[in-house]
């Protein structure tokens, strides 16, 4: 007969919360986690979208919306992407755990859950990450990721490049 012990019991419960609070969503390209940096940065350029979707029909999955940003850095030493994103949605009857989803490149940038939805109103959700890119040409889309039908509203996207 095999025995836990106390330590080993709450190795396990820590890995597991680890892995449940780190959970994000991911499509079907792969997941690319944001780089940590220290250095300071220098502002190259602003893109910012501001729109109403005027209640545009979310399916259960990734919705994409808004324009596809095209930034180019012309850094020899490469840049980095900065996008902050929020969008409105509206609610549902049941529980609907939601993510804004951020892609460069067609890879998404580590999208985590945000709180559910509102079962009554609206919900606004939020998202900022960034990314180092090489040197060249880069897009960034956004998608709304919805557990069930809803609606999407307004939405802000601001993507900054840096280098």
């Amino acid at each position: 007969m095999k025995t836990f012990t106390p330590a080993l019991v709450a190795a396990t419960a820590l890995l597991s919360l680890s892995a449940w609070a780190g959970s994000d969503v991911s499509s079907a390209k792969a997941n690319v986690q944001p780089q940590a940096f220290t250095a300071g940065l220098k502002l190259l350029k602003t893109y910012f979208e501001t729109n109403n979707a005027n209640g545009t029909a979310l399916v259960s999955g990734f919705n994409p919306y808004g324009s596809t940003q095209t930034v180019n850095c012309t850094a020899t030493a490469g840049c980095f992407i900065m996008v902050n994103a929020n969008a409105q949605v509206a609610g549902v009857a049941t529980v609907n755990p939601s993510a804004i989803v951020i892609k460069v490149d067609g890879a998404t940038i580590n999208a985590p859950f945000n709180t559910p939805v509102s079962t009554t109103s609206f919900t606004v959700m939020t998202y900022q990450t960034g990314i180092a890119v090489t040197t060249g040409t880069h897009t960034v889309t956004m998608e709304a990721y919805v557990s069930n039908p809803t609606t999407l509203h307004r939405y802000n996207t601001e993507v900054k490049l840096y280098k």
